[in-house]
């Protein structure tokens, strides 16, 4: 057993072996993956067709050199830098039913509707269970369904969006990928402060 790990070992229920395939990295994405590495995830697929621009620095903890780089890669790279032992496949598209993935999970963290209506087919055919981490400001969902929202005109939509819910939601993603998975979730962040703890 590595130390790394030999806490975490000895919560009940982790499930550490397994593959993942992150959609989309510009917040929680980023996150999910990142996480998902720390907590000692074997095997991911990244994918992201776009590129790191100065307004995704408020919800990433990368340098400033990465800016006009591939989020994809730059997930790689910071993976890469603390847990190399993990396996990551970057790719600096879209996720296509053509890619050769395989995993346990297909995490989407997409903006665009028709983006998540093809990744939730593509998991389904692959055999993979959808895991849709989303939100809007501050509400959020994590779901094994596309997210309802609602379609901006463009198909697109820009949520305000800081590190805070970004990191909660990808920390609760990886909750239910590692220990949670049949459970789903739907709050705000002060709904999570005014929970209430039931015995």
């Amino acid at each position: 057993m590595s130390i790394v790990y030999e806490r975490q070992d000895l919560i009940e229920g982790i499930d550490k072996k397994q593959t993942i395939t992150v959609v989309g990295c510009g917040g929680i994405g980023y996150w999910v993956a990142k996480l998902a590495a720390m907590s000692g995830i074997e095997k991911m697929y990244i994918f992201d067709d776009d590129i790191l621009e100065e307004g995704n620095l408020n919800r990433l903890d990368v340098p400033d050199k990465f800016v006009g780089k591939n989020k994809a890669d730059v997930v790689k790279i910071v993976i890469n830098t603390l847990r190399p032992e993990c396996t990551v496949y970057a790719f600096p598209y879209r996720l296509t039913e053509n890619h050769m993935i395989d995993g346990s999970f297909l995490v989407d963290c997409t903006d665009e509707i028709q983006s998540q209506i093809d990744n939730q087919k593509i998991a389904r055919k692959k055999g993979m269970t959808y895991l849709k981490a989303g939100y809007n400001g501050e509400d959020f969902s994590i779901h094994n369904s596309v997210a309802e929202w609602g379609e901006a005109p463009d198909g697109y939509t820009k949520t305000p969006s800081w590190v805070v819910p970004a990191s909660i939601i990808a920390a609760l993603t990886v909750a239910k990928i590692m220990k949670y998975k049949k459970l789903e979730v739907i709050s705000n962040i002060r709904g999570l402060f005014d929970a209430q703890r039931h015995s």
